[in-house]
């Protein structure tokens, strides 16, 4: 076992945290929690799990092996450094990033050099290609330095924004908000993950792209075919997608393991005409019913009256209020059956 840094991207309070533990749960990987805070999460676990993990995450940016921390002091980070010996093979470079609320005179690029320096007898100082990367990361009450372990490719979430896809509908999440619940769900590679208010598949995507095999339905027609060929432009062809209510849900698709949507609201989503007080109710006694007992459903709803009134079917695990912008709200709110 060893020392784990998850280096959080901070762009929730509460959503990259929550969302890295429950990576690390749905993989199963053994695993103890040594710190956290808003911009990082230390664990002590296996080196081996975590490139897997690595690869379902959304709102983290490196997971490194720790190689120590120090109080938030440049002459003790160096000491401590020059008397922790480290092996690797190859060319190096530090990169540090600085999450300090007070940044000081301290530059992210004198860290750098200086460490680069204690060692450079460990190995040639490639910028540009290296085959090590030493991480630093410069928080209020600790600094941290690592070994990176894997980098998430942030930029592949922007390529499958909603503008990007051939079947597009401006009512769509951010596809790393997207991928975070469905990480929430804790669904695993080949598990059944339903979507039933699936609109353009964005949920779905994410899913996917994970390895779970994929279930949608939505009232529209226009959305289930605009859907199906969203997933087919990102490689995904094993799925499930019908034309349906959400009542019907459990006749048409049987038990699933993981249950993740955005539940429609305001004007511009179609419901066909069906006001909200009544369809609300309904689908949450229609999830409720699909998923399997001790599982997860992951709900991106509009109000916290609308998550105290799923709360009477499921049980409440966790929720993080996302304000979208100043007009939309949405609670992520994680169920377990």
């Amino acid at each position: 076992m060893e020392r784990i840094l998850f280096e959080l991207s901070k762009e929730h309070p509460s959503l990259p945290m929550a969302e890295a533990l429950s990576c690390l749960k749905a993989e199963g990987v053994d695993f103890k929690v040594l710190d956290a805070e808003d911009s990082f999460l230390e664990v002590l676990s296996r080196e081996a799990d975590l490139k897997r993990i690595a690869s379902r995450l959304s709102m983290t940016f490196h997971v490194d092996k720790l190689l120590f921390s120090s109080p938030p002091n440049v002459e003790e980070i160096l000491s401590r450094a020059r008397r922790k010996e480290i092996n690797f093979e190859g060319t190096f470079r530090v990169s540090c990033r600085d999450r300090r609320k007070k940044k000081g005179n301290l530059k992210s690029i004198d860290v750098e050099r200086k460490l680069g320096k204690v060692y450079k007898k460990f190995g040639r100082v490639s910028l540009e290609n290296p085959d090590n990367e030493i991480r630093v990361l410069l928080t209020d009450s600790r600094w941290f330095v690592g070994i990176k372990i894997a980098e998430v490719d942030r930029s592949s979430f922007e390529n499958r924004r909603a503008h990007q896809r051939p079947f597009f509908s401006p009512i769509s999440m951010h596809p790393r908000l997207a991928r975070a619940m469905v990480n929430l769900s804790l669904v695993k590679m080949g598990e059944r993950l339903l979507d039933p208010f699936c609109g353009t598949g964005g949920i779905l995507i994410e899913a996917g792209l994970i390895g779970a095999k994929i279930l949608g339905g939505d009232i529209k027609k226009k959305m289930v075919e605009g859907c199906k060929i969203n997933l087919k432009s990102f490689g995904l062809n094993d799925f499930e997608i019908v034309l349906c209510d959400v009542g019907e849900i459990a006749n048409l698709f049987g038990k699933v393991d993981a249950i993740v949507t955005d539940f429609p609201y305001g004007r511009a989503t179609s419901t066909n005409r069906e006001d909200l007080s009544s369809l609300y109710p309904r689908a949450f006694e229609a999830i409720a019913d699909v998923l399997r007992q001790g599982r997860r459903a992951v709900l991106a709803l509009p109000s916290v009256d609308a998550v105290k009134r799923c709360s009477e079917e499921m049980k409440l695990v966790e929720v993080h209020k996302y304000e979208v912008h100043k007009s939309l709200t949405r609670y992520i709110s994680v169920f377990v059956k």
